[in-house]
């Protein structure tokens, strides 16, 4: 996944995940270190039957991440007025 949406506040960033969640992908990986939500929280979430997959990570310096494909990443970023994705180098 080369692109992803950053800095998204962390009350944004949960509503997203929940709305994906209700809308059918399911968490396939969550991050549970020691510090997993105080410090650091990653989660993958994968549209059930396969496919797409969203990666989330979050720290408590620069809140949330959003990366995905291109029209996913557009998708929220319309949906949750975001800022447009970069390209990770």
């Amino acid at each position: 996944m080369p692109y992803r949406i950053e800095n998204i506040k962390t009350e944004t960033w949960r509503r997203i995940i929940a709305d994906l969640e209700a809308a059918g992908f399911e968490e396939t990986y969550g991050y549970d270190g020691p510090d997993a939500g105080l410090d650091y929280n990653r989660i993958e979430l994968t549209r059930r039957g396969g496919g797409e997959v969203v990666v989330f990570e979050w720290d408590n310096w620069s809140e949330g991440e959003i990366r995905a494909a291109p029209p996913m990443l557009e998708a929220l970023r319309e949906k949750y007025g975001l800022t447009a994705p970069v390209e990770i180098l």
